[in-house]
């Protein structure tokens, strides 16, 4: 009998289904610490990245800020090797005659001269120029031009005639060649001479400045 008890026992515990262990769900906790872990490695990226770029900003300015500075010195150099910028020369002649009488003696005196009015910036320093960060660009602003000088360099006389009594002086005669200088001078400033002027400085000047390596050159 005892041996048939046995023999039951065994085959109601094969006969019973093994339990499954349930599964649990994950808990909030887990939930929430995956998700701040998930966030504070993107906030540690965002900051690595931020980093290297402002690294790399402040590597480019102190490259770029020594060649803004050299293209200064070079404008400076450039500028100083012209300082009296002559752009424009204009040649005229024209014929003076002086006559003085009294009683009855005379003296006369004709003569020709030829001069050259010189025109342009007395001195091309005095500029207002800036350039664009990367160094490339250049806007210059020049002053006005001016008449640079006015002057004779050629007498000749065709006639003359001296009475002891009413003698022509040296003085009188170049008095004469100024007051015939100040009328061709009013003339040539009449017909634009001082425009022209200008409009050579500023295609000298941005020519000078191509040379020293701009890519862009502005000048008023």
């Amino acid at each position: 009998m005892e041996k048939d008890t046995n023999i039951e026992e065994k085959t109601n515990q094969k006969l019973k289904k093994p339990r499954t262990k349930k599964r649990e769900r994950p808990s909030r906790n887990r939930t929430n610490n995956f998700a701040s872990k998930l966030l504070t490695k993107a906030l540690i990226f965002i900051i690595l990245v931020l980093i290297a770029l402002f690294a790399a900003y402040v590597g480019w300015t102190k490259i770029s800020k020594p060649t803004v500075e050299n293209k200064y010195l070079i404008v400076d150099q450039q500028l100083s090797f012209c300082q009296e910028l002559v752009t424009l020369k204009y040649r005229y002649s024209d014929i003076v005659s002086i006559k003085k009488s009294a009683a009855f003696s005379s003296s006369h005196s004709i003569v020709k001269y030829s001069g050259i009015i010189r025109a342009g910036i007395a001195d091309i320093t005095y500029v207002d120029f800036d350039i664009s960060p990367n160094g490339k660009n250049l806007r210059i602003t020049l002053p006005d031009a001016e008449i640079l000088g006015n002057e004779i360099v050629s007498q000749e006389v065709f006639d003359e005639k001296q009475s002891i009594f009413v003698p022509i002086t040296f003085q009188e005669v170049m008095d004469e060649i100024e007051n015939s200088k100040k009328e061709a001078l009013e003339e040539i400033i009449a017909d634009g001479v001082l425009d022209d002027a200008k409009e050579y400085a500023k295609k000298i000047v941005k020519q000078i400045m191509l040379a020293a390596g701009f890519e862009e050159v502005l000048v008023y």
